[in-house]
């Protein structure tokens, strides 16, 4: 539309025109709101992730005391150390599910403003923004590859609406540590199905405390990790919608337009005005 750059998206537009029309601000929404309520969720499952590692581990250093024969750890010492470890998770379950719920809604948010900021970005369609979440097999990668999509798409422009990704790094952080723990969980928890109490195998309980505290760490990094994605991924498609007027101007000025250019959806100088102000903040 403005000749001054080559089109980008499928609307043959730059990304410069593109982003300064009327349709295209509208749609754009952040959601802020959603990741307000992620970052107090995923704050909480890391304190619960904490205090149930801590307790294994402290669980780990009482068996230790039980098989040297120590006269000062009993095995009250051990079930005080339980019953807070149960309760703990008692809490973990209802947790999770909040959280899941507001994470893929607030995920589905980010594609959809993807999708305007990289039409032809995406390794898989939209639908997966939600189904990668709950699919066997595809869901150890596809939620990962979704991601990164979107974080290379809402990456910032420069002046000449160049690109330029941030490090990927706490994306791939985030997402091997959630799936370390998920594995780990799991061999957690066939050790304790295997496990017979009756023949008071203190040994084999220990072992098993020092598999579920390494699970409930790398969910503990999951979760400050998943704060920081969240956290990023909001405030670059936050900006990029801040910047809807910047880049309005520059590609009217790049065609010397003064009062209007029907390329940028109506007529007047009062275009930019309108786009700059509708939804900056998103829900």
């Amino acid at each position: 539309m403005c000749g001054a750059r080559p089109a980008g998206t499928d609307s043959g537009r730059c990304y410069g025109c593109a982003e300064a029309s009327p349709g295209w601000a509208a749609a754009l929404r952040p959601p802020n709101g959603l990741a307000a309520a992620l970052y107090v969720l995923l704050g909480l499952n890391a304190v619960l992730a904490a205090v149930v590692a801590a307790a294994d581990v402290w669980a780990n250093v009482l068996l230790g005391g039980l098989l040297d024969g120590s006269d000062d750890v009993g095995f009250d010492d051990l079930d005080a150390v339980i019953s807070v470890t149960d309760a703990v998770n008692g809490l973990t379950v209802p947790l999770f599910l909040a959280t899941v719920v507001v994470f893929i809604i607030w995920f589905h948010r980010i594609r959809q403003n993807a999708d305007l900021l990289a039409p032809n970005g995406h390794r898989h369609g939209s639908g997966w923004a939600i189904g990668a979440w709950f699919t066997p097999v595809v869901g150890l990668w596809f939620p990962w590859q979704l991601t990164a999509d979107c974080w290379r798409a809402s990456a910032p422009l420069d002046a000449e609406g160049r690109r330029h990704t941030p490090s990927e790094t706490v994306v791939a952080l985030w997402w091997a540590t959630w799936i370390g723990s998920l594995v780990i969980g799991r061999i957690a928890s066939s050790m304790t199905r295997q496990f017979d109490p009756t023949f008071g195998d203190l040994e084999s309980l220990r072992n098993v405390g020092r598999v579920e505290a390494a699970g409930f760490a790398l969910r503990l990094v999951a979760a400050v990790a998943a704060i920081m994605v969240v956290n990023r991924l909001t405030a670059m498609q936050q900006q990029r919608r801040a910047d809807i007027n910047p880049i309005a101007a520059r590609a009217a000025s790049s065609v010397g337009v003064s009062g209007g250019n029907p390329g940028f959806g109506g007529r007047g100088g009062g275009t930019g005005e309108r786009v700059g102000t509708a939804g900056l903040t998103g829900v």
